[in-house]
């Protein structure tokens, strides 16, 4: 893996593309009126998807390929498709490696890759001077579309990334998460949430690597993001230059549905001066599915910030941990809602069926009405400053098109969670959130367990 290509931050497998939450001091959803995002949209006809919204604020433009070539489609070879991605920038049949970097270096432009498990991306930043744009998308679709794969190289992209594998391994809390998809999701493309093996790689060649290349990053097997200082025909103009050059007529066909999964208690010990541990509730709600920002929401109240419900009585009231968070993962085969948090060993069992308990109580009593206006103001705040920014607008297109998100899903999605009441949350998560099927994973040293202690006053 080149060491001129930093790694966007991401979570196991949605995308983090705000960088951050916003205060939603002072935030009032009632007042707000939602920013009209012109996004166009088209088909090329290589069948490539396209979306753009021209932005003239800065002279830059952000182009964001994201292919279905994630990791659950290497169900043959572990670890094809992270090889594949990472192997991009290792030289193409024009350029070696260093000749890519060092032209990329004196443009300007960024590039970036990332492999989840149900996409790869690749995206480019460049200045919008025809002088550096040019030749700039001319090296990023050389990259893209006419790889060498040499033989070299591919052994020691494998030595990376088995070393980086290892290295999050010894995290107990990224460890922890993958424990979660392994059992939630076992004998399913999901349940290698890393997407590579020892053994899997050590049979991967450059031949492997091609042929891969040549169907998972076909242009009909493509979603592309334009956003910047571009008219729409220099979109049009710069969509059909990527799509032509690619790969052609190969699609990925749809993952088969999550089978369900028996409630289980993980624990896995390691050296360590705390202990990570998760709570996963199986989520089989699409993120275009009409009840899912109710459950976007919940997670909100539940554990976004300091004054979230979890955190209130996690760290606030009892001291046990310094924080505590939910998430909702959607996926197009299944999904899972996850609490996150790190604690004393001794407490690994009182915290998990504390937390259990507040998990309880919520599907059964729902938000107040003060919880939910926090949460949707600090959404409504995520999502203004997510199209504000044009990097974190191409990401945000780049994930609702993924997501086969409706076409006005931009405009409308603050006036939709302004919709939403206590009684819709409460009602949704009863329906689908069942605590029966939970997994409890706990990573961390042995200790004997102990109460909890008193509650501050």
């Amino acid at each position: 893996m080149s060491d001129t290509i930093a790694q966007p931050q991401q979570t196991a497998d949605g995308d983090d593309i705000f960088g951050g939450l916003i205060s939603a001091q002072g935030l009032d959803l009632n007042q707000l009126t939602p920013h009209q995002t012109h996004v166009q949209a088209w088909t090329t006809a290589t069948g490539a998807g396209v979306k753009f919204v021209e932005a003239r604020g800065l002279p830059i433009v952000d182009v964001v390929l994201r292919f279905k070539a994630g990791t659950s489609q290497d169900t043959l070879q572990s670890g094809l498709a992270a090889l594949t991605l990472y192997m991009l920038d290792e030289g193409s049949q024009l350029y070696t490696a260093a000749q890519q970097a060092e032209r990329m270096e004196r443009l300007g432009a960024i590039m970036d890759k990332q492999v989840r498990l149900e996409h790869a991306t690749l995206s480019l930043r460049s200045l919008s001077s025809k002088a550096l744009l040019d030749p700039a998308l001319a090296l990023f679709i050389d990259l893209a579309a006419r790889p060498a794969f040499p033989a070299l190289a591919l052994e020691t992209v494998k030595r990376q990334l088995l070393q980086s594998n290892a290295s999050r391994e010894r995290r107990p809390d990224i460890r922890a998460r993958s424990e979660v998809f392994r059992h939630l999701f076992k004998g399913h493309p999901y349940g290698n949430p890393w997407g590579s093996t020892a053994e899997g790689m050590a049979t991967v060649t450059p031949e492997d690597l091609r042929a891969f290349h040549q169907r998972a990053y076909s242009a009909s097997n493509l979603e592309m993001v334009l956003v910047g200082d571009l008219s729409l025909a220099d979109a049009q103009d710069i969509a059909q230059q990527i799509s032509q050059a690619l790969p052609q007529g190969w699609s990925a066909v749809e993952l088969p549905a999550v089978p369900a999964a028996a409630s289980a208690t993980v624990n896995i010990e390691q050296e360590g001066a705390s202990s990570a541990l998760v709570l996963a509730v199986p989520m089989n709600v699409p993120a275009n599915d009409p009840e899912y920002p109710a459950l976007v929401l919940a997670s909100e109240v539940l554990g976004a910030d300091l004054e979230s419900r979890l955190m209130v009585e996690m760290r606030q009231r009892r001291g046990l941990t310094y924080g505590i968070y939910s998430r909702v993962s959607p996926m197009s085969a299944g999904g899972l809602l996850t609490i996150s948090w790190e604690i004393a060993p001794a407490y690994v069992q009182g915290s998990q069926a504390l937390v259990e308990e507040l998990l309880r109580d919520f599907i059964d009593q729902g938000p107040t009405q003060a919880e939910l206006d926090l949460a949707r103001n600090r959404l409504a705040g995520q999502q203004l400053r997510g199209i504000a920014q044009n990097k974190s607008l191409a990401a945000l297109l780049a994930q609702i098109t993924h997501q086969n998100q409706p076409a006005d899903h931009l405009n409308t999605y603050i006036e939709r969670i302004g919709r939403l009441t206590p009684a819709d949350l409460r009602a949704v998560m009863q329906r689908r959130l069942d605590l029966d099927q939970k997994v409890l994973v706990s990573v961390g040293p042995q200790a004997e367990q102990q109460a909890l202690p008193a509650v501050y006053q």
